[in-house]
Order: C-alpha cells, then structure tokens, then sequence
C-alpha cells in the first residue's frame, strides 16, 4: 500500500503543479488583454483630441 499512496501522492503534486501554471498563464494573458485594452483606450483618446 505504501508504494501505490506514495504514487498517488506524486500524481497530486502533478496535477496541483499543472493547474497552478494554468493559472498563471491565464493571469498573464488577461494582464496583456488588459494593458492592450488600455493602451487601445489612451491612443482612441488622444486620437480625437
């Protein structure tokens, strides 16, 4: 039992370790969706004025 708990913990440490780069992948990008929507915004503003 030990060998297949010790397995199945290892499986955890994958899979919590895949879902926090997911994470982080999808904060960067929404960060970069952001600055771009922003920068879109003050470039529109100053292009009327």
């Amino acid at each position: 039992m030990a060998g297949k708990n010790s397995k199945s913990q290892k499986q955890n440490k994958l899979m919590e370790d895949s879902v926090a780069k997911r994470q982080k992948t999808a904060q960067i990008l929404f960060a970069a969706f952001a600055i771009i929507l922003i920068i879109s915004m003050v470039l529109s503003a100053v292009a009327k004025y």
